[in-house]
């Protein structure tokens, strides 16, 4: 095959992976880091590295300025532009003084072994280990990179790179003992020199894409447990201190000598509770947009009969929760009418120290699901509405029902019962 076919096909898949790798630093995001975007990096260098082969093409046709000098500088530069890329992937320090001097030694010294001291060995020695030694810091940097476990990619990555180094390595060395043929001559050493050079070319770019892919992945899963850890710690502080608020409305209750004013806040002090109660489950589940409502609901009525001491005074709890997991905004308003509902039982149903059983169920009717608290005690007075009582908590309990998309309603059947059905899918 004709060596400048394969260049040939080397500047076309040279131009497609500099496309690859400006339409991947274009369309990605800034990573964690300060890393920026290394695609871009790697699209100037290959970019660059395309007009150096573009350049050695020329060979015979312009002369040695642009054929020579600036094809073996470009080149070279390229690779540098490639290494910075690598380095910011790594957020490694990107070394630039050097890369920058390493680049302006090289390209004095083409400058010097073309004119001043005309050695075609020389130059030819000098840019293969000048790629050789591109290719092993890659192979470096990719190996020893904190960035990234050691996966089949980065062992492949690597292993691309320490071939590439090998192979130019011995193309100086070679040329050390064998005078160089024209750089486009169909001899052994230049169709090996541009085959293996093509096929590296392709291989290392699909590496170093999807490296940074795995990168960013990597970012992205961190970025998202810090997020978890950071939301856990905010209900945690939340339950706290609505929890604190809670004790502080207790206190003063218990301080208080109207009689109902000490209700109105110990009515107040469970509503708080309901929703100190939700967070604490968050918390203990992990969950930020859903809530297992059998759950949250069995936490807040139990709280709420421990804090009366309803089983001292002879009232049992009988709690019947089906499963059902609910979004997070409808929780608390249910949570509340839950504690409402159940707090009303026993301050109303069991007068004069009758003992007595509060059922609290929770069941799936079709779409929509039902909270039904009742008693067995003395029920509801005759033309009982709701609104007809002086306290607040059943004129909340049907508010919060609409809230949710639901209803509220109220009736005597052996006690009083209320149902509260509303959708067990809502969207406000």
């Amino acid at each position: 095959m004709d060596p400048r076919t394969i260049a040939l096909l080397m500047l076309i898949s040279g131009v497609e992976c500099s496309l690859l790798f400006f339409a991947s630093g274009i369309f990605r995001k800034r990573t964690d880091g300060g890393a920026g975007r290394p695609s871009l990096f790697w699209g100037a260098g290959t970019t660059v590295h395309v007009l150096g082969v573009l350049g050695l093409m020329t060979q015979g046709i312009v002369g040695p300025w642009f054929s020579v000098v600036f094809a073996n500088s470009a080149i070279i530069l390229g690779q540098l532009l490639i290494l910075v890329g690598i380095r910011r992937l790594t957020a490694i320090n990107p070394a630039l003084p050097r890369y920058a001097s390493a680049w302006l030694l090289y390209s004095a010294a083409a400058v010097v072994f073309t004119f001043v001291l005309p050695s075609t060995t020389v130059r030819i020695i000098l840019f293969s280990a000048a790629i050789s030694a591109f290719y092993i810091e890659a192979a470096i940097l990719v190996l020893i990179s904190k960035s990234w476990k050691r996966e089949p990619l980065t062992v492949y990555l690597t292993g691309t790179f320490l071939a590439m180094a090998g192979f130019f390595a011995a193309r100086a060395l070679v040329t050390v003992f064998v005078s160089p043929a024209s750089i486009f001559s169909p001899s052994a050493m230049n169709l090996a020199t541009y085959i293996v050079s093509h096929v590296g070319l392709i291989g290392w770019s699909l590496g170093l894409i999807l490296l940074q892919q795995r990168r960013t992945e990597a970012d992205l899963e961190r970025a998202l447990r810090e997020k978890e850890v950071l939301f856990r710690e905010l209900q945690h502080r939340i339950k706290n201190s609505i929890s604190v608020i809670a004790s502080l409305v207790s206190l003063e209750a218990s301080r208080v000598e109207d009689p109902g004013a000490s209700a109105v806040l110990e009515g107040l002090e469970g509503r708080i509770s309901a929703i100190a109660s939700l967070y604490e489950h968050l918390f203990q589940s992990g969950q930020t947009d859903h809530v297992d409502l059998d759950l949250y609901l069995k936490a807040v009525v139990e709280t709420l009969f421990s804090g009366q001491a309803a089983r001292e005074r002879g009232v049992r709890l009988n709690l019947e929760a089906q499963e059902l997991r609910i979004d997070v905004r409808r929780a608390i308003p249910l949570g509340i009418i839950a504690n409402e509902l159940a707090s009303d039982c026993l301050k109303h149903a069991f007068p004069e120290g009758r003992s007595g059983t509060v059922r609290v169920s929770l069941r799936a009717e079709g779409p929509s699901a039902v909270l039904e608290v009742r008693d067995d005690g003395k029920g509801l007075p005759e033309g009982f509405t709701i609104g007809s009582s002086e306290g607040l908590g059943l004129v909340l309990v049907d508010m919060l029902a609409k809230q949710v998309g639901g209803s509220f309603t109220a009736a005597s059947e052996g006690g009083s019962v209320f149902t509260v059905k509303f959708p067990k899918e809502w969207k406000s």
